[in-house]
């Protein structure tokens, strides 16, 4: 039994000792769990983010580890003992139709390798007024946002974007980690469940909760769903613009490759529509853009097999 103790104690170190150098942000506060916090988004990566505080977990569990020779960590434990990633909040400048620069603040982890999405509430300054801020980086496409506050004191979050892959990556996993926003503004990560693409076919993953909070003894509800869809494609090797006129006949044409295609074209005098021709190993996609429509837009590949929609300003 010695012998045996002895070497679950060497297996345990050597797991310490490896998670170690994992760069988590564990707030100044003893560490929390997600009870009470809204859930308002995802980060999806490639790779399990190994959250879970091995270390924590042995110091208080040590004894009964020692005594079960076929302990295991539960889903509770995992909860209990999930380390939270933290975004940094950021500020962000754009440009508006007139020309003008505003900013706004947003959420970035820094961290993270991987993609997300989430509906961020900013909290109020002594200069600005809380306000929402959708926050997406990385390859995510056709992104939709639905904020709704409903009579009875309830607000629903409902998200829903789409992640393209080349049939390349099939068998990828793709990991949905949740992320929360707690009461004071502070927005965390925390390690979630993997899914197995195919090549073959879509597929998704759903995370949804709900919660219930007082305000100023007033109960509020809090509902939230996010799902992301996972599609499978052929990578698009060129691009291709033909110009049609009202005869149907092309005026123009312009092709190239994806990572070639301009900021902006300018539609040739008498065009009536547009045709967008994305050409893969396969054979080719097309759409029709309408007159007068002022953007088009097509898939590209970002990097390495995962791709996204990609937009051309058309002037016309």
């Amino acid at each position: 039994m010695k012998i045996k103790v002895v070497a679950l104690l060497m297996v345990l170190c050597v797991i310490v000792a490896a998670l170690s150098g994992a760069q988590l942000k564990r707030p100044e506060s003893e560490s929390k769990n997600t009870l009470g916090d809204r859930l308002i988004g995802t980060v999806i990566t490639t790779e399990s983010l190994n959250t879970f505080d091995m270390e924590a977990y042995l110091n208080e569990n040590i004894d009964s580890i020692i005594k079960d020779e076929n302990h295991t960590v539960n889903i509770e434990d995992k909860q209990n003992y999930n380390n939270k990633i933290y975004a940094r909040q950021v500020t962000k400048e754009d440009i508006t139709e007139d020309g003008e620069k505003i900013t706004h603040k947003e959420y970035v982890f820094d961290d993270i390798d991987g993609f997300w999405i989430f509906d961020a509430k900013i909290p109020s300054t002594e200069t600005e007024k809380s306000y929402t801020c959708l926050c997406s980086e990385g390859g995510i496409s056709n992104v939709n946002s639905k904020l709704h506050h409903t009579d009875n004191e309830v607000e629903e979050i409902e998200l829903t974007a789409d992640i393209y892959y080349s049939y390349e990556k099939s068998g990828t996993i793709f990991y949905m980690n949740p992320v929360y926003q707690e009461s004071d503004g502070d927005i965390y990560c925390v390690e979630g469940t993997g899914y197995a693409v195919s090549g073959s076919s879509s597929g998704s993953q759903t995370l949804s909760d709900k919660i219930t909070v007082n305000d100023n003894d007033e109960k509020i509800v809090y509902q939230s769903k996010v799902t992301i869809n996972y599609i499978p494609i052929y990578v698009p090797s060129n691009i291709e613009f033909i110009f049609m006129n009202d005869d149907n006949k092309a005026i123009k044409e312009e092709k190239f490759r994806p990572e070639n295609v301009p900021e902006e074209l300018t539609v040739p005098k008498g065009t009536e529509y547009v045709i967008v021709i994305e050409k893969n190993e396969e054979g080719s996609i097309a759409n029709v853009i309408g007159k007068n429509c002022e953007n088009a837009e097509f898939i590209a590949e970002d990097n390495d097999g995962f791709c996204s929609l990609h937009s051309v300003n058309l002037v016309w």
